[in-house]
């Protein structure tokens, strides 16, 4: 009983160092937040922390496991409650945007130095494509995508937006979630029928009320 409790206390700690790990990488980039910081703020010992995670990268491997669990639940949950493929998409598209506008962009320009980190984003993204691609024939069935596109294409070019965060200098210039946002809609606008495209228009002006100056 003992021993259960204990490793469901270890269990407990890990979760939330690696919540203040998260919230401290997207807020101050990747490479200025140290281990140290990290125990400090969570009142735990240097030895403690590495006795959870071996070193950063570990860590940080940990924030996208975690990321994507959350992240996984929340389509779930809001695919199980929409009338149709594109509203789980643009419903998605909403989050990601809220969350780019407060990440610093050194968090993505950081990735470079963990090679264990960036394979796990591309084998994340290979994981993933199923899904997408079932996303889009749906989208076709329900007539909100166009059905001469090719979605394989299509979802590469997509995907291939954290790369472009990650290795090309455009967050010198512009904020990530504008960013985000022109490449998303540009890609959604290109394959959605007369009907799917009124609800991306339709949406969009909706997200720009909310966020007065975008």
């Amino acid at each position: 009983m003992a021993g259960r409790r204990k490793e469901n206390d270890r269990e407990e700690l890990k979760l939330r160092v690696v919540e203040t790990a998260s919230k401290s990488f997207m807020t101050l980039g990747i490479k200025a937040v140290h281990m140290d910081d990290i125990a400090s703020s969570l009142s735990i010992s240097k030895r403690t922390l590495y006795e959870l995670f071996g070193d950063k990268e570990e860590l940080l491997l940990e924030v996208f496991r975690f990321y994507r669990r959350c992240m996984n639940e929340y389509m779930q949950e809001i695919a199980s409650s929409a009338n149709n493929v594109l509203e789980v998409i643009l419903t998605f598209y909403e989050r990601k945007f809220n969350e780019l506008c407060t990440v610093n962009p050194l968090f993505f320009r950081d990735l470079r130095r963990y090679s264990k980190v960036l394979e796990y984003i591309h084998d994340d993204r290979r994981r993933g494509d199923a899904d997408a691609l079932a996303y889009f024939q749906k989208g076709v069935e329900q007539g909100i995508f166009r059905s001469d596109i090719n979605f394989q294409i299509i979802n590469q070019a997509m995907a291939m937006q954290m790369d472009l965060l990650i290795y090309s200098d455009i967050t010198d210039h512009y904020p990530l979630a504008e960013i985000y946002s022109e490449i998303t809609i540009l890609h959604m606008r290109g394959i959605t029928t007369e009907k799917g495209y009124r609800m991306v228009d339709d949406f969009l002006k909706n997200i720009r009320e909310k966020h007065i100056g975008y």
